[in-house]
């Protein structure tokens, strides 16, 4: 049986390596619902003793979702890769290495060549309102303590307060990129200056031609100077360019997933786009590529056979996400599929243009020039850096290309822009698609703004007028 940290300032990320291991044991047995050994409780006495303080922490609808048939090869792959994922951070942690802890829009590979160990600051948060029944809660409630306002971002929020509380190690440095929202500009600011540690900052142009691709450019070459000077040595070429290659590799699958989504029935399930988001932020590494070739892998073979992923019987529904999910309650996705037939294709959150391409690995000049270019496509931060029409044109694009039946418009109750342009997408959406919108608020890490019963209400509400 594996051995785990016991130390205080990997309390998260402990809690999510046992978590991986406890769902592979799970996931290796003849069970497709808790109930069929009896229930959690019985359940949890039969397990091995070290995984049952953490099988209490973990939300039971969950346990249940990714143990039916359907999700459980799209789970074994979501929690293989997480364990990839915290070891590879915890041997970087081991060997000295200097942290940072970035902002999910940014390209990770400079920092992986330069043997920088990349924490994203928003996954803190995010897989762990996923997991547990108290998510993120802890570390929200303890940055409010400190007088942090209610009504800004949790997705930096979870993971401040757990810095506050010492269940994090202690970064050498943050990195943000100025877009897309000021919420979360100014806690980068307050975390760099309660760690007593650099903030570096990327400007990003408002537009996206030629012009804003050569200032992209610049930051990212400036960026790097400072990662080089943070590490205390040069950047080799070769290894980034194996970690680039990475990337390629991810944002390949990417696209490929996008275009087996778009078949009719569809052919993947949606419980996993939160994770999808997650290993999103993991591009330019192996566990990262891994997880989009896999899963690929794992859509195709459905969508070979013609299969979707409703209940026979159920007339499929084809839903896209205007704007995020929600990531407190995967099974709601799940849920959705079973209940109502609706399907997950699209959101921001994990939406690349056709036209992202590969970076070319030629030399050091071209692989930073692609890193800009994709740092300008990353999802939300395309979307929102700019003006407005691009975020609807994107959306009126998947709503045709996805053959979408609904856009579910769920906005973030931080995200002020949003709220700014969601009714001007509702009447474009509705005008070029021909489709009904439904939208609502809710907090994207915090189901305490908007339960998982309220957003079962407002669905069923809904699709009854569909």
């Amino acid at each position: 049986m594996a051995e785990y940290s016991d130390r205080k300032d990997r309390t998260v990320t402990t809690w999510w390596q046992v978590t991986a291991d406890l769902a592979k044991y799970l996931l290796g047995q003849d069970i497709t619902h808790l109930d069929d050994w009896g229930g959690k409780e019985v359940v949890r006495d039969i397990l091995p003793e070290v995984f049952q303080k953490n099988f209490d922490m973990i939300q039971t609808d969950l346990i249940n979702c990714i143990l039916e048939e359907k999700n459980r090869e799209t789970a074994l792959n979501f929690v293989e890769n997480i364990s990839r994922y915290v070891d590879e951070m915890h041997r970087g942690l081991d060997a000295g290495n200097k942290v940072c802890y970035h902002y999910f829009i940014h390209s990770i590979e400079p920092m992986l060549a330069l043997d920088i160990v990349p924490i994203c600051y928003e996954v803190l948060s995010g897989l762990t309102a996923a997991l547990y029944t108290d998510g993120c809660e802890e570390g929200i409630d303890a940055i409010e303590a400190e007088g942090y306002p209610d009504h800004l971002c949790s997705s930096n929020k979870g993971a401040s307060g757990f810095l506050l509380k010492g269940y994090l190690p202690k970064p050498d440095f943050f990195l943000k990129g100025a877009n897309p929202c000021d919420a979360s500009n100014r806690l980068y600011e307050w975390a760099s200056h309660k760690c007593k540690v650099p903030l570096l900052i990327t400007e990003t142009p408002y537009y996206f031609n030629e012009r804003a691709h050569r200032f992209m450019m610049g930051e990212t070459k400036r960026l790097m100077e400072n990662l080089e000077r943070i590490a205390g040595k040069k950047i080799d070429e070769g290894r980034l360019r194996e970690y680039v290659e990475y990337g390629n590799e991810a944002v390949d699958y990417i696209v490929k997933l996008q275009d087996l989504k778009k078949k009719v029935p569809c052919p993947d399930t949606g419980w996993h786009r939160p994770a999808d988001t997650i290993f999103m932020c993991q591009i330019g590494t192996p566990h990262g590529a891994k997880y989009f070739r896999d899963l690929y892998g794992i859509v195709k073979k459905r969508a070979d056979k013609g299969e979707g992923v409703i209940p026979e019987g159920k007339k499929e529904k084809r839903l896209a996400w205007g704007y995020t999910w929600e990531c407190f309650d995967l099974p709601f996705f799940n849920w959705l599929e079973n209940e109502h037939g609706a399907v997950y294709t699209e959101d921001t959150l994990t939406y690349f243009p056709a036209d992202v391409g590969k970076v070319d690995t030629t030399n050091l000049e071209t692989m930073l020039e692609g890193l800009a270019w994709r740092s300008m496509q990353m999802p939300m931060a395309r979307q929102v850096m700019s003006f407005s029409d691009v975020w609807i044109n994107d959306f009126v694009h998947i709503c045709k290309a996805f053959k979408v039946d609904a856009l579910i418009m769920g906005g973030h109750m931080a995200c002020k822009h949003y709220w700014a342009l969601n009714k001007l997408m509702s009447d474009k959406v509705r005008e070029k698609a021909g489709i009904p919108s439904l939208r609502f608020e809710f907090d994207m890490m915090d189901k305490r703004f908007t339960n998982p019963a309220e957003l079962k209400r407002i669905m069923n509400d809904f699709f009854a007028t569909f």
